[in-house]
């Protein structure tokens, strides 16, 4: 089998989350015996909306994730132009249900073949556990990923008693003077990968999230994840951690950037309780890059049939 990507995976950084697991992806194709490349003639072309088409494949796959609800955006035009590489293609890949249910009810996409694949990592990525005083909030901070919310939960666990470290990762959109929480910036990759082995647990607090890579590798890093019960997290999240209530979205158009308010206490009660217990969950294979990778290939096999 030949699978084309819109970009080498093989000398191109990842810019984003999205990136670095279709490198992954690549990645485990290639050891596979699938031969990739960029762009030319292939048996199967997997593009992200923003790429074009393939017009020397003979079936074009596109991964969908977000689509567009917010209400601070344009959300006719980029839905308009979602809609246009949707049915520029052969075929869908959902990163979840719940992906797929928003993309159905949302937009009316009905018809077209489609698989739910989660996004995933390699265990091999990352090192064995070994924890340290200290939770992980690690994003590309945008509002709805509620980081000011995060800040303030800890605060919280502190009041009742937590007696341990935040450490922010990315481009914080808040900030506090507290002498417990340390804002590092960006980080690369080995360096995050030692903040995920020697976190108590990751935080993963966004208001409806699709398959967030960071959460993938917090879970397949087998670092516990605390995180909120909307969106896909409760999909990829099976074992790995505690959820806390959050609102339901009811499948219409929203202000994403404001998101509903999460209880305090619930978010610094699960903090408290994976620390007191030094809680290991059990590996989710699922979220295996060789198990994702069979995945594709199995639905990648059946569109050829």
């Amino acid at each position: 089998m030949k699978v084309s990507f819109g970009f080498d995976p093989f000398k191109k950084d990842a810019p984003d989350g999205k990136h670095q697991f279709l490198i992954r992806l690549a990645k485990d194709m290639r050891n596979k015996g699938v031969k990739v490349n960029v762009n030319r003639k292939s048996d199967i072309h997997l593009r992200l909306p923003r790429e074009a088409v393939n017009k020397k494949a003979q079936i074009n796959v596109l991964r969908l994730d977000g689509l567009i609800m917010n209400t601070r955006w344009n959300y006719k035009v980029k839905n308009r132009k979602i809609i246009e590489s949707i049915l520029k293609s052969n075929a869908l890949v959902y990163q979840g249900k719940f992906c797929e249910m928003a993309y159905r009810k949302f937009l009316n996409i009905t018809n077209m073949s489609f698989a739910i694949i989660p996004n995933g990592a390699s265990p091999q990525e990352f090192g064995s556990r070994r924890p340290k005083n200290y939770f992980l909030a690690n994003s590309k901070w945008r509002p709805h990923k509620r980081l000011k919310t995060t800040i303030k939960c800890f605060e919280k666990a502190q009041r009742m008693g937590l007696d341990s470290q935040l450490i922010v990762t990315g481009k914080p959109d808040y900030k506090v003077d507290n002498p417990k929480i340390k804002f590092v910036g960006w980080r690369n990759r080995p360096q995050l990968v030692k903040l995920l082995s020697q976190a108590i647990a990751s935080l993963h607090l966004t208001w409806l999230d699709w398959c967030p890579n960071a959460m993938v590798e917090a879970i397949v890093a087998r670092c516990p994840v605390i995180y909120s019960m909307s969106g896909g997290h409760k999909e990829i999240a099976k074992n790995s951690g505690i959820g806390v209530k959050d609102k339901y979205w009811s499948w219409d158009l929203i202000d994403l950037y404001d998101p509903p308010s999460l209880d305090k206490k619930e978010v610094a009660n699960a903090m408290i309780v994976i620390k007191n217990k030094g809680v290991i969950y059990p590996p989710n294979t699922e979220l295996d890059i060789t198990n994702v990778c069979d995945k594709y290939l199995r639905y990648f096999k059946k569109l050829l049939k």
